[in-house]
């Protein structure tokens, strides 16, 4: 049977929620069953790390970007123009007969590739990815699957991984610490290094066998908001 490869994607912004600007991008090939990553990016998109300096002083992880120099210094992360990296995601695609993009919150990385591309294409280009790709929540999925599981809910309170309004948690940073057991996990923050953490997530909801829906949905994190016995 042909193996089939998935892209899990994630990316770093700067600009606020409304009009993210990608300035850091990472991509893996992904073995969708076995969850092997065959082959990656780590891309610094030079248009917003250097050409966007005072949006890049707003960025979310400002504090980071001393992390992202040393990086692109030692070789941990490689800086191309925006028109380059679709080049190379638009490749991998092709290489390995993509038709499934996964991300964490894919709304959010979606959105901010497709506004990336109009802001830096003056409104000529609208779309990253291309049409007929199907672009698919690992947040969504997992809601669906372990972080509805009662040993998750029961986790979750015990360590105090519950909001101000006493919802349980259901970032990618508590589902990973669930599954290695780390209730204290730090998530990296920086876009393939999140990739490997959310892949692993990937495939520890695909291994439950359940048929889940695939779909962006931002508001599915209220999936897993039971009462906990």
């Amino acid at each position: 049977m042909r193996r089939e490869y998935a892209l899990v994607v994630d990316v770093e912004t700067a600009g606020g929620f409304g009009s993210p600007l990608v300035y850091d991008l990472g991509v893996a090939v992904v073995a969708r069953t076995s969850g092997e990553i065959v082959e990656s990016l780590s891309l610094i998109i030079a248009d917003v790390f250097v050409g966007m300096p005072e949006a890049m002083q707003s960025a979310y992880y400002a504090e980071k970007i001393p992390q992202y120099r040393d990086g692109l210094r030692n070789g941990t992360f490689r800086m191309v123009k925006y028109w380059t990296a679709w080049r190379m995601v638009r490749a991998l695609v092709e290489r390995y007969n993509i038709r499934r993009v996964y991300a964490y919150n894919a709304r959010f990385d979606r959105n901010a590739l497709n506004n990336t591309m109009r802001v830096l294409t003056e409104g000529k280009y609208h779309n990253f990815f291309p049409r007929g790709i199907e672009i698919c929540c690992i947040w969504h999925m997992a809601c669906q699957t372990i972080l509805s599981q009662k040993r998750y809910r029961k986790n979750a309170h015990a360590n105090n991984l519950v909001s101000d309004f006493g919802n349980i948690r259901t970032s990618a940073e508590a589902a990973y610490g669930y599954i290695i057991n780390d209730p204290n996990y730090s998530e990296p923050h920086t876009g393939l290094a999140d990739v490997e953490i959310e892949t692993e997530i990937l495939h520890k909801v695909i291994r439950q066998h359940k048929r889940v829906d695939e779909s962006p949905r931002w508001n599915c994190w209220k999936i897993p908001q039971k009462e906990v016995a």
